[in-house]
């Protein structure tokens, strides 16, 4: 063999960033002057450096050969064990190379960093942040990400809570922050907290965050309900406005002038029967208690046999008042001398009334209404068997007003038939 090698020492350790030296004595076996070059094989070719990189020997002559590691201070080299190997080429005898291998041992250096996206974060009731840690050293290790409040104003869940980092990667940590109290209005609350990250062999890592709270019920609901309120309040009064304007008649209608008139005027009989004593128009003349306002007229009708059946009608107008317990009673008095057939009664009243009405004759309750079922055409009463209202007797309206201010004022239109 033309040249051989000697590698004087087959294991170097260096540091990243820093430079490992060992020495390769070289010996030209042959006869002849021959050049060498010298090559690094694997993996720690990019970082090698070999001097001189040719040499031309004399028979028998040594030359030492320097290789130079400088290893990056990077994840890009990885600590651990190097193997590598030198080729010793022979210009006159291309076949006669040697190989000469040897490790690098690389240490290892720690080197992370991290970052909080977002920095501020904002919620009702939650802030979520990802921590981006980075493994900038050459070897994989663990680490532990804790979260610290100094006001105690917040908690906190860190997933995952002790990640293993990879050489030359990133690996991407959740953090929620929840306060601890929450409030209805006002303005948003910076809460700040830090983010650390404890590393072997490094100081820790800390990095700086906040929650921006907001309060539960956003600003503009506030607008909102205001506007809402206010066209609440228009249509109530539009309503109200309404309402007032509706004519609402406490008064019965005024009696009939021909109520009191005497019947020869109205059906052209002789002048001496309008002062008969048992004339029904003289009847109905009759005066009625202050509280009641009556109205009412009579009509003649022919009769078959030649007679006239004369019928009468008469109002009961009632004005209770709010508030008072118990009913009011509002009546009727059958006027000294006649006798009349109830046929039927009519009741109506205004659709703002609310209560109860009874119908009576003397102490019997002929009907029992409510008083909003007054309202439009009200409420028709027709008695199976029309009671006769002798002189004195009573018809009334017995009302239990619970309206709020306003008065009950239901009205009553009773169709009687004169009895002779």
């Amino acid at each position: 063999m033309a040249v051989s090698a000697l590698l004087r020492t087959t294991g170097v350790t260096v540091a990243p960033g820093g430079a490992g030296r060992c020495h390769v004595l070289i010996r030209n076996n042959s006869a002849v002057v021959d050049q060498f070059a010298f090559t690094v094989r694997g993996g720690t070719a990019a970082w090698t450096q070999v001097k001189p990189a040719k040499v031309n020997l004399m028979p028998n002559q040594e030359v030492s050969v320097e290789l130079t590691f400088s290893p990056q201070r990077s994840a890009e080299v990885l600590a651990g064990d190097h193997p590598f190997a030198l080729q010793v080429s022979s210009r006159e005898d291309p076949h006669g190379s040697v190989v000469q291998e040897g490790v690098v041992t690389v240490e290892r250096f720690t080197e992370v960093t991290a970052e909080v996206v977002p920095v501020t974060s904002t919620g009702r009731r939650l802030g979520k942040h990802t921590l981006a840690v980075d493994n900038l050293g050459n070897h994989e290790h663990p680490v532990e990400v804790t979260v610290a409040d100094p006001d105690a104003r917040l908690t906190f869940r860190v997933r995952p809570h002790a990640p293993r980092l990879r050489p030359g990667s990133a690996t991407f940590v959740r953090v929620k922050a929840k306060p601890r109290k929450y409030f209805w209005k006002g303005p948003e609350r910076s809460l700040p907290f830090v983010v650390k990250v404890l590393v072997p062999e490094q100081e820790p890592v800390e990095v700086e965050a906040a929650l921006e709270q907001l309060p539960l019920v956003p600003r503009r609901f506030f607008w909102l309900f205001s506007i809402l309120l206010a066209l609440l309040i228009l249509v109530a009064v539009f309503v109200m406005t309404l309402l007032r304007q509706q004519p609402v008649s406490i008064a019965g209608p005024a009696p009939s002038t021909s109520a009191s008139a005497p019947p020869s005027s109205s059906a052209g009989a002789p002048p001496s029967s309008s002062a008969a004593p048992s004339s029904p128009g003289s009847a109905t003349a009759a005066a009625v208690p202050p509280a009641v306002v009556n109205g009412g007229g009579s009509t003649r009708t022919p009769a078959p046999g030649g007679a006239a059946v004369v019928n009468s009608t008469f109002t009961v107008s009632a004005a209770a008042a709010p508030g008072v317990a118990g009913v009011q009673l509002f009546s009727y008095v059958v006027p000294e001398g006649t006798r009349q057939r109830l046929l039927s009664v009519r009741l109506t009243g205004p659709a703002t009334d609310s209560g109860r009405v009874e119908v009576r004759h003397g102490n019997t309750v002929l009907a029992v209404y409510n008083l909003a079922d007054l309202q439009g055409q009200g409420q028709l009463l027709n008695p199976e068997q029309s009671p006769l209202l002798a002189s004195g007797d009573t018809v009334s309206l017995a009302v239990e007003c619970t309206n709020a201010t306003e008065p009950c004022t239901p009205q009553a239109v009773a169709s009687t038939a004169l009895v002779p």
